[in-house]
């Protein structure tokens, strides 16, 4: 029978029967059922048999001088717990089969972590039927999962780790996490280490104890030499000369190492380094001419994702099943799995959760919250019901409605037919051309509105040696220019400038709306003066920028188009001055036009960076105070709205619009 896991299809072996690793046979094993009552059926471990310890020491004594004794009942019980270790087993749970894992099997029954050994739980079932399959396919790298908190993910990825490295020779294990101390200890030390100590003799190879019997740096399946009945525990295991080790989380940590197993813990929340770019150093690990010689498991919780949330969505798109090539791989070569937080909840004896009654309560969370936008939101997050849910930005420290720009995200953030990416540029020369846009997927443009009649664009007027706007009551523009200088946090700031179209009577979606976004810095800062120019150019409006930087001020002048230079009502130089002023201005006419047209925002970059936004800290939001330029320029100028083709025009929109206190 197949099951189809999120898009990723395993193939369960039929009922009663498991597939055998070794010969490759589909062979019978017989159903553990705990009880002949349906209602008591449910999982329960296997332990070791009555006075194992003792009868093994006494075959241990044996064995020293006959190798080839062996107690039968011990032998039998090894030889099961290995079979059901490697092929997985069928156990009756409330009178339906259940299929497990072998790797399932390996983490429920042997698996002992600070609370105990795990129990059963359906999500973990689906879990394991996923991983398995990415074990299995030639084709994939790897999987990457994403959950709440407490979900045991990193001990889950332990017994993944472990797993292949302890039973065969000459493998490579590696270990990330969103820093050194993290992967040391929430990792190796806790999820690996711990487990395994605690393992019965014959799922414990030989390992180096040279620098003691808990290792923190690395677990190495070497012969040390050891004197003293100790040394008999060893006795006729072999060296495996594997290892499994962890680094700090540096892109080129593992860089030239051939890697078998790879965990990269807490991917959404590692800031030292960007998890897209390590991706694409590991990966080469564990690939040899073209074909996967390892696998990769990244894991992190919905929590805290802002600092390294961008490139973790970047790896999460990257791996989407439901988009492979033709050889049947994705861009990253991995598979991703979500758990939504309903899954987490109210299980019964027999593994299942009550969906429902999970949901409710998380509904009834959030209907707590539902005056408090902010906190809302972050609950949401923190335990989703979705995908998009979970890739919500946190709103705590948010200036703005968190939840409404949050929503917003959430209904662009999977649709690639938002806008267009391309360049506007001149057909002819700049002194009679005109600009067009052109599409092209490196374009420093995002479009959302382009006129449908040629004849619309570029309605400039020439007079002399000047150059004059005539849809400034249409289409209005803001800019935060750059200068020469990196902003606080060392980066070199963009330049930045949308176009807005303004309201009209005659309303359609892109009225009161960005329709351009542009953020980018090329590499003249002329360059980034005539994107603006052509901008201005072709949808024939005026501009509004920040006049600390005059460079943009004196090019346009030089070029002749000084007219299309806004002034402010009672300002006497056009332009607006970057003040502390002007930043609380930006924030409120921000807030304003987030509270009643945030629907209208089609660009990511510009909705994040309002989520972000801190007005102590401006230099840092391109987007954000470009876009406040923008409404500023729409907000302070008496609109002059044209009456073409017989349109009417509400007088309301005739006149300046004031803040009432």
């Amino acid at each position: 029978m197949t099951v189809n896991i999120q898009g990723v299809e395993y193939t369960i072996p039929p009922k009663g029967k498991v597939f055998n690793v070794i010969t490759k046979e589909t062979e019978k094993r017989p159903i553990i059922t705990s009880s002949s009552k349906k209602t008591d059926q449910v999982w329960i471990r296997t332990e070791l048999p009555e006075n194992y310890e003792y009868k093994r020491k006494e075959e241990l004594i044996r064995q020293a001088e006959d190798k080839d004794y062996f107690d039968i009942e011990l032998e039998n019980f090894r030889s099961q717990e290995w079979d059901r270790r490697l092929n997985g087993v069928w156990f009756m749970n409330n009178g339906k089969a259940e299929y497990i894992t072998g790797m399932h099997y390996l983490f429920l029954n042997w698996w002992k972590i600070d609370i105990g050994y795990p129990s059963f739980r359906k999500v973990d079932q689906e879990y394991f039927y996923f991983l398995q399959s990415c074990v299995d396919n030639p084709e994939c790298l790897g999987m990457i999962e994403l959950t709440k908190r407490r979900q045991g993910k990193t001990v889950r990825a332990g017994v993944f780790m472990f797993d292949l490295i302890s039973r065969s020779k000459n493998k490579n294990g590696g270990i990330q996490s969103k820093t050194a101390s993290d992967a040391k200890n929430n990792v190796f030390a806790k999820s690996i280490v711990g487990p395994f100590k605690k393992l019965p003799d014959f799922f414990r190879p030989v390992y180096d104890q040279s620098k003691g019997v808990t290792p923190t740096s690395e677990l190495r399946f070497y012969r040390t030499t050891k004197r003293g009945r100790k040394s008999l525990e060893d006795l006729g295991k072999p060296e495996l000369e594997s290892q499994i080790d962890w680094k700090s989380s540096d892109k080129y940590a593992y860089d030239g190492t051939k890697l078998h197993r790879y965990l990269g813990d807490e991917v959404g929340k590692t800031m030292e380094v960007d998890v897209w770019e390590r991706h694409n150093v590991v990966r080469f690990c564990s690939e040899l001419d073209g074909q996967y010689i390892g696998k990769l498991l990244y894991t992190t919780t919905v929590e805290e994702m802002e600092s390294g949330g961008e490139s973790f969505k970047k790896l999460w798109n990257a791996s989407n099943q439901e988009d492979r090539n033709v050889h049947g791989r994705t861009s990253s070569g991995l598979f991703r799995f979500f758990t939504p937080a309903y899954k987490t909840l109210y299980f019964d004896k027999y593994g299942y959760a009550n969906e429902e009654r999970a949901k409710d309560y998380y509904l009834a969370e959030r209907a707590n919250l539902v005056n408090d936008d902010r906190a809302l939101s972050s609950i949401i997050r923190r335990n989703p019901f979705t995908i998009e849910e979970a890739f919500r930005i946190d709103g705590e420290r948010s200036l703005f409605n968190a939840m409404k720009l949050n929503d917003q995200i959430d209904r662009i953030s999977w649709n690639e037919n938002l806008y267009t990416k391309g360049n506007f540029e001149w057909v002819g020369d700049k002194e009679t051309g005109h600009v067009e846009f052109k599409p092209m997927s490196n374009g420093r443009f995002k479009v959302s509105y382009l006129f449908e009649d040629f004849k619309d664009a570029n309605n400039v007027i020439k007079r002399g040696k000047n150059y004059f706007p005539t849809r400034k009551g249409e289409f209005t523009m803001g800019c935060d220019p750059y200068d020469h200088d990196s902003t606080v946090d060392q980066r070199r700031s963009n330049g930045a400038f949308y176009v807005y179209k303004k309201h009209n009577s005659i309303s359609n979606f892109y009225d009161s709306s960005f329709i351009v976004e542009y953020i980018y810095r090329p590499s003249t800062a002329r360059q980034f003066y005539e994107d603006v120019l052509k901008c201005c150019h072709y949808y024939s409006c005026d501009l509004l920028f920040e006049d600390n930087k005059i460079g943009i001020k004196n090019y346009f002048e030089d070029r002749g188009y000084s007219a299309f230079l806004m002034y402010l009502p009672g300002s006497a130089k056009p332009g607006m001055s970057g003040s502390v002023k002007t930043h609380q201005q930006i924030a409120e006419v921000s807030e304003d036009y987030i509270e009643t047209n945030v629907e209208k925002v089609c660009f990511p970059e510009l909705l994040k960076d309002w989520l972000e936004f801190d007005i102590s800290k401006t230099t840092k939001f391109d987007a954000a105070m470009a876009a406040g330029y923008t409404l500023i320029a729409d907000k302070n100028i008496l609109l002059k709205n044209y009456l073409r083709k017989g349109n009417l025009v509400e007088a309301k929109n005739m006149f300046k619009k004031f803040k009432v206190g």
